[in-house]
């Protein structure tokens, strides 16, 4: 009986060396746990980018606003020196372009003005441009050699300014006048008409200002 308890010892013991193995491996599925390699999909959105292409703050442009500075300044030279004042007087085409323009008011009517481009110089380049013009220039000088005419429409939010036939001591210079009441019998000018000179403040297609311009 002694050596068949042994003997059935001997078989639990090594039975029960076996269970560790068992064991082992079946505590490895913790460690195939994949949990943490999903963690890259935030990574891979690049959705961020879409605002940094946003370009309507760069893309928008606004267009040059030609405006009647309150009080009136006589306008510079735009361009290069020896050029006209304002905007010049080259047009190409038979639409006169938003700028800031010399000429004659030759008719007023139906909310139009019919615009005589001419160019004003002054200074230096006034007596190159009478030289050339085999005329002569004091102060200034204005050529009118293009016979064309430009229709404009006069906007209803128009700045007039018209000068006063009767000055104050500190001289002629334009008073605002309502749109509608302009061309008036008080001005010193023969509004409109050959002599009628005005500065064209056109913008949009229309003309928003119309300064009437003192010649001695």
């Amino acid at each position: 009986m002694t050596s068949l308890r042994l003997a059935l010892v001997l078989t639990l013991v090594l039975a029960a060396c076996g269970d560790p193995e068992t064991v082992d491996t079946t505590t490895t599925t913790p460690a195939s746990t994949t949990s943490e390699a999903t963690t890259t999909t935030p990574a891979e959105t690049p959705t961020t980018g879409a605002e940094t292409t946003t370009t309507a703050g760069v893309t928008t442009t606004t267009a040059p606003l030609y405006l009647v500075p309150i009080p009136w300044e006589f306008p510079a030279v735009f361009g290069a020196s020896g050029d006209p004042h304002g905007s010049g007087c080259v047009v190409a085409g038979g639409v006169l372009p938003d700028g800031l323009w010399f000429g004659y008011a030759e008719a007023v009517g139906g909310g139009v003005i019919t615009f005589d481009l001419a160019c004003y110089f002054t200074g230096a380049a006034a007596e190159a441009a009478a030289t050339a013009d085999g005329a002569e220039a004091f102060d200034n000088y204005i050529r009118n050699q293009n016979p064309m005419t430009f229709p404009v429409p006069i906007s209803p939010l128009a700045q007039v300014f018209y000068i006063d036939a009767t000055p104050s001591d500190a001289g002629f210079f334009p008073q605002p006048i309502a749109v509608a009441s302009w061309p008036t019998a008080a001005s010193y000018l023969p509004c409109p008409g050959e002599l009628c000179g005005v500065w064209l403040y056109v913008n949009g297609g229309q003309a928003t200002g119309v300064v009437e311009m003192f010649q001695p």
